[in-house]
């Protein structure tokens, strides 16, 4: 799908460990901001990873053309990882924010509904105050909804700062297996 992405917020301040641990070819690097990047994300597939630190003990990575569950998600170990997959779909094409640990999923963290509706995690409840989701045809409210509650789980914001500054853009490399987990809906 030409719009989708995967964004992940991972426990880890290494770019470079996490993006090995993804599967990315090194030689591969090229330094860009997000004004370069579609220069050097282009042609198909183009499977790859624009990463680069987040905040103070988190990585961001936004990931294009892959499976809709990432298969490397297992190989980033004993950490937190929030996905948000985007399949390029309007409406029903933003699944629900998944916590990861230790390749595993812990369950959804995704802002309720209603206010007060309870997320399957409730140690992130209080988190989710006032970022109640608007339904099937508000994408853009509900994806900064998302991005708001990973700021406050992170301490940092996605801000016009944030979107300046540059990251490392990596292919994966092709051997990737897709990941088959319980949510998994194969390649």
């Amino acid at each position: 799908m030409e719009n989708a992405f995967h964004a992940l917020w991972v426990e880890g301040a290494d770019p470079e460990e996490l993006a090995l641990l993804f599967g990315v070819d090194p030689e591969s690097h090229v330094e860009c901001g997000l004004d370069t990047l579609e220069k050097v994300y282009s042609g198909h597939p183009q499977m790859g990873i624009w990463i680069g630190p987040h905040a103070p003990g988190w990585t961001h990575l936004f990931v294009f053309d892959l499976f809709a569950h990432l298969p490397s998600i297992p190989n980033l170990g004993k950490r937190r990882v929030f996905e948000i997959n985007y399949t390029g779909e309007v409406g029903p094409g933003l699944e629900p924010l998944y916590l990861h640990y230790d390749g595993e999923v812990l369950g959804d963290v995704t802002p309720p509904q209603e206010p007060g509706e309870p997320v399957d995690l409730p140690e992130y409840q209080p988190l989710t105050e006032g970022l109640e989701l608007g339904g099937h045809d508000t994408y853009d409210e509900d994806l900064h909804s998302y991005f708001c509650l990973m700021g406050r789980i992170t301490g940092r914001f996605i801000d016009r700062e944030w979107w300046m500054e540059t990251r490392t853009f990596y292919r994966i490399l092709a051997q990737v297996k897709p990941y088959d987990g319980p949510f998994s809906s194969g390649p």
